[in-house]
């Protein structure tokens, strides 16, 4: 017999390792941590079953997640639409129906293509063992007009147990044919209609139409996804210390967040320079954050864009943030540099090196490299005195395993890739996700949380005290950044 409180998600097929973090951060930011239970959630699959407290609850998860198609009240399920008939029929559900409603009944199959004439004789079976003319139910095919709204859904997998991901095939030259793959249908849903997630949002943020890009601009749905990471809401305050093009502040700004933002690049900022858009020499004037932000109608979201240094303080310290969503430069499509002095080693006569400043161009300044190893543990410190208690820390970091994954399971693989994320001991890990984008490079989306405001209390002689400490060798040596720095080294060495 199915569970009252049984639902049925049908999520996007894109991001695959988003999606259910995205649903948990939800679920916790609506007040109801590990609300989703008794899931059957797989990355194979769109379509999963699981409980919730209530309608309500599953309205509000449908509200915020991007990831998400909708939400029905699961009605009945089986291995085959046949069973799932016989299903029904011993189940009795009580629908509400009353004599002369309209409905409809939508056909979804995930891993498998039908034909309209199948779709239709699906939908015929379904009629008949619901009762709907017994009823005297009305078809309506208008999703505003009608009334009661059902989803059908198949769930067809590959029959392979063992799945190569496209990344780790190996080319070599050879042409080699592939034998098609064994799909088996694993399970049928038949549910009721509850609510739409907020997929379809995505487009009105397309990169195509926005006024102000760059090479670097992060997809739209990413950014939305950043924002639910870092429980964004219409009470937020949120930074961006890389802001680049402000693609981040957009998706922040959706959800409702107040945004600000910093840049070492001026000519970024200030709307000058080059353009990253075909035929088009010099950028615009109006090719600026705030213009883009106006285009979405959310102008009065924006509160400023600095030009600063993220290697240096320029903020101080009881400025407090309640999300920091930043994507730091890895310097591969962008170079990571920062505002210093060029040094350079001499060697004294009795062997000793010291560090000479290079002042042949006097005192302009110069920018120089930021090791990215340096960025992350910097970006750790920053969080750490700029987040509010509870505030979240949301980033990408780029990663080079050199492991043969095959060889793998995936929790060896989460056991590998953790070791990666930096640590900072005022910050705890909430959750990491991986993009796979080479056969041995990926990114992480890295969520942290602050746990403890310890310095909130300091006087400002303990404070400069703290900031002392920062920069002592002890603290420098505490930064494990040679794995870090190691990225860039790898990701342009020549392959064997």
């Amino acid at each position: 017999m199915i569970n009252d409180n049984l639902y049925l998600f049908h999520l996007t097929h894109d991001y695959l390792e988003f999606r259910f973090p995205e649903l948990q951060v939800i679920c916790e930011s609506i007040g109801h941590s590990n609300c989703i239970t008794s899931h059957t959630y797989t990355d194979e699959s769109p379509l999963f079953t699981c409980n919730l407290p209530s309608d309500k609850i599953a309205n509000q998860i449908g509200e915020r997640s991007f990831l998400l198609k909708s939400i029905s009240k699961l009605i009945s399920q089986g291995n085959s639409l046949d069973d799932l008939i016989a299903n029904i029929e011993q189940e009795n559900n009580q629908m509400d129906l009353t004599k002369g409603d309209t409905f409809k009944i939508d056909v979804y199959s995930y891993g498998k293509i039908y034909s309209q004439e199948e779709k239709l004789q699906k939908i015929e079976k379904l009629v008949d063992a619901l009762k709907f003319e017994e009823k005297e139910l009305k078809v309506c095919l208008n999703d505003k007009l009608v009334k009661h709204k059902f989803f059908y859904a198949e769930e067809w997998i590959q029959s392979d147990e063992k799945f190569v991901h496209e990344f780790d095939k190996v080319n070599d030259g050879t042409e080699t044919t592939k034998a098609p793959s064994t799909k088996y249908l694993r399970r049928c849903y038949i549910g009721k209609f509850l609510c739409n997630g907020q997929s379809s949002v995505v487009f009105k943020y397309n990169l195509k139409d926005r006024g102000f890009i760059g090479n670097t601009s992060m997809d739209p749905l990413l950014s939305l996804v950043m924002a639910n990471m870092g429980n964004v809401n219409s009470t937020s305050f949120v930074y961006d210390p890389f802001v680049g093009t402000g693609s981040l502040l957009v998706g922040a700004a959706h959800c409702g967040a107040h945004v600000a933002g910093a840049d070492l690049d001026y000519n970024l900022v200030h709307s000058r320079g080059l353009s990253s858009r075909m035929g088009q020499k010099y950028r615009r004037k109006d090719e600026t954050i705030r213009n883009n932000l106006k285009q979405y109608g959310f102008e009065s979201k924006y509160l400023d864009i600095l030009a600063a240094d993220f290697s240096s303080k320029y903020i101080r310290d009881n400025f407090k943030f309640d999300a920091i969503i930043t994507d730091p430069p890895y310097g591969i499509r962008e170079k990571a540099k920062k505002l210093g002095s060029k040094k350079q080693t001499k060697t004294l006569e009795n062997n000793d090196e010291i560090i000479v400043e290079d002042d042949k161009h006097g005192n302009f300044v110069k920018h120089i490299k930021y090791n990215l190893g340096d960025i992350f543990y910097d970006l750790l410190d920053f969080a750490s005195k700029h987040l509010v208690l509870e505030g979240r820390l949301v980033f990408w970091l780029p990663v080079y395993m050199e492991e043969d994954r095959n060889k793998l399971s995936l929790e060896e693989i989460r056991d590998i890739l953790v070791k990666f994320i930096p640590k900072h001991e005022d910050l705890i890990l909430s959750s990491f996700s991986e993009q796979r984008l080479t056969k041995f490079t990926s990114r992480l989306l890295v969520t942290m949380k602050k746990k403890t405001d310890k310095n909130d209390n300091l006087t400002n002689l303990d404070r400069l005290a703290i900031n002392d400490a920062f920069n002592t060798e002890l603290h420098q040596s505490n930064r494990n950044t040679d794995i870090l720095n190691q990225f860039r080294d790898k990701y342009f060495a020549p392959k064997k």
